[in-house]
């Protein structure tokens, strides 16, 4: 098999607890693939400094419109 409609007209053909199994199965894969934590990101204190910065202006017109 090797394309999804040949699989998916194979897991119909099975049994119930079949494709019970089957359904736990891949659900372990996907969440075994997801597992995997991205690298953390970093940022520079010029960069939050300027995010500190943009909020604070946001949060001063908000404020003001008011």
């Amino acid at each position: 098999m090797s394309t999804l409609t040949e699989i998916e007209t194979a897991a119909a053909t099975l049994l119930p607890e079949q494709q019970e199994s089957l359904l736990l199965f891949l659900a372990d894969r996907l969440r075994d693939a997801r597992a995997t934590v991205p690298e953390p990101r970093s940022f520079t204190p010029a960069q939050i400094q300027q995010w500190i910065k943009d909020d604070e202006e946001d949060m001063r017109g908000f404020r003001a419109a008011s």
